[in-house]
């Protein structure tokens, strides 16, 4: 069974540039363009991974990882946020609000595949 990510970001082009890159690698990718949309996209066919970024205009990819950590429950998610937030304190930021992950963009094809990989079965 394919691994199915869940990436959210309001860039046109880094949104098409990561999911080229992911469905490159093999994984089956689900597109939103505010983290609304991936939230809405995530009650209807949960993901393995979620990558989010964390800049939005109505609800931000923070807002959006609190709320897929309370809609995961027993089922398994790898939260990554992908951002160009790169301070400490957005990285204390993203932990606090549930991501396992943070990343600043741009992220590199070895770091990225690594994390992947490490998605639960």
């Amino acid at each position: 069974m394919h691994k199915t990510i869940l990436i959210a970001d309001r860039d046109d082009g880094a949104l098409a540039g990561l999911a080229n890159l992911v469905e490159e690698m093999g994984y089956d990718v689900l597109l939103a363009h505010t983290a609304a949309d991936a939230l809405n996209i995530a009650r209807q066919r949960w993901p393995d991974v979620a990558i989010l970024d964390l800049g939005g205009p109505e609800l931000d990819g923070l807002a959006a990882s609190r709320e897929l950590r309370g809609m995961a429950a027993a089922r398994s998610l790898l939260l990554i946020a992908l951002t160009g937030w790169g301070q400490p304190q957005h990285w204390d930021m993203a932990l606090a609000a549930g991501f396992d992950v943070h990343l600043v963009k741009p992220v590199g094809l070895d770091q990225l595949s690594f994390i992947l990989s490490m998605a639960y079965e």
